[in-house]
């Protein structure tokens, strides 16, 4: 589009009257009346919220994280006539590579700011000059800062593959890699099968994937894999509720969510506390949980963000399969993510010979929870990849 433009300087700002109303919200909040059952099998616990709830009106230090916000690196950029955000911290070193980093649901680039330092300035966390990188990390349509999109096909992960090495061509980088978490690791899966000559290498969790047998791709699955996917539909029937209302009716949730602190803090935190590994009681989880629901519901975001799931199925899919001259892939996993450990072999089977790595901690959030495992990874990687 002719009135693309950018990347612009971006300044984030935390209205005090917004923060106002929102910590009465959360003085006068209606918790439910004792219930026979308080524990997280069952959702979030009504005692954990309104601990929770207490602390966000009471203790988190709103300017404290208004300042946070201000020393990261924020930026914009148009592009197809619609304003995406994005952290962009370069690195000192002039032989640093670029790096897109892509984060999912109910997530946002905060989970991101761990890394920047780690790959910008290696030498000063247990790396060398040379596995310097300059990052991106941009917030997905209708997260945070940026823009909705027009229509559910934008919303797709391949569609945002596609904006995204737009955003890296515009920035100057005409090959780069990418890395990414949730949502945003089918987003690299789909930058590595889309973009193969842009991409140096694509390096994701374990949500790119298929959680369901496909055919011609699952045929004569060995008793290991059909556990995993037995496992993983036993985790659906326990713990993919959201997901099923989400997909369907995301703009009921987006109602009962986008007007009620307490209803962002349950549905959020339990994501966490179950996907985690992270203390949600004390901190740093709890500043981070805190920081997370305050950049939510003072961007207004989270309404949108859950309307991601509703496109879920949308052409050409929520992920690619095996492409022979795709980018080089490699997957990070960890027993204690969403269903387990998958078999190496499915990985093989979807993609084509892809780097695997299992990680001795963190669960689904390994950017908040373990970023330094995380960074040695993507350095590990990186090196594999032959100089450009």
């Amino acid at each position: 589009m002719s009135g693309d433009h950018g990347p612009d300087v971006f300044e984030p700002t935390v209205d005090a009257d917004m923060v106002h109303d929102l910590v009465s919200r959360l003085a006068n909040a209606r918790f439910p009346a004792p219930q026979p059952v308080d524990d997280w099998p069952a959702g979030t616990p009504v005692s954990f919220a309104r601990d929770l709830v207490n602390a966000w009106a009471t203790t988190f230090d709103f300017d404290a994280f208004a300042t946070r916000l201000a020393d990261l690196p924020h930026f914009r950029i148009q592009i197809d006539g619609i304003w995406t955000h994005f952290l962009h911290a370069r690195s000192p070193h002039p032989g640093a590579k670029p790096l897109i980093v892509t984060h999912g649901w109910p997530s946002s680039f905060l989970e991101m700011v761990p890394l920047l330092d780690r790959l910008t300035r290696p030498e000063q966390h247990g790396g060398r000059v040379e596995d310097a990188f300059h990052v991106v990390v941009p917030s997905m349509p209708g997260f945070a800062y940026s823009e909705t999109v027009p229509d559910l096909g934008q919303l797709t992960a391949a569609s945002i593959a596609d904006r995204w090495h737009t955003l890296m061509t515009r920035l100057g980088y005409g090959s780069f890699f990418a890395s990414g978490a949730d949502i945003g690791a089918r987003v690299t899966a789909w930058l590595a099968v889309r973009h193969p000559h842009a991409v140096l290498g694509a390096h994701m969790d374990t949500n790119a994937l298929f959680p369901e047998r496909i055919a011609g791709v699952h045929d004569d699955l060995s008793p290991e894999e059909e556990a995993w996917f037995a496992g993983m539909e036993a985790w659906s029937d326990r713990d993919g509720g959201y997901h099923l209302l989400q997909a369907t009716k995301p703009l009921t949730v987006a109602l009962a969510v986008s007007d009620s602190p307490v209803a962002l803090a349950g549905w959020v935190a339990e994501k966490w506390h179950d996907w985690s590994s992270l203390d949600l009681t004390a901190d740093p989880g709890r500043t981070m949980l805190l920081s997370l629901l305050t950049l939510y519901w003072t961007t207004g975001s989270f309404g949108s963000s859950v309307v991601h799931y509703h496109a879920h199925d949308v052409a050409p899919g929520a992920r690619p399969g095996a492409h022979e001259d795709a980018a080089p892939i490699a997957f990070y996993a960890n027993e204690f993510d969403i269903a387990g450990l998958p078999p190496r072999s499915l990985a093989e089977r979807q993609f084509h010979q892809p780097r695997w790595t299992v990680l001795p901690r963190g669960g689904h959030f390994v950017a908040a929870e373990e970023p330094d495992l995380l960074v040695a990874d993507i350095r590990a990687f990186a090196a594999t990849i032959p100089a450009q």
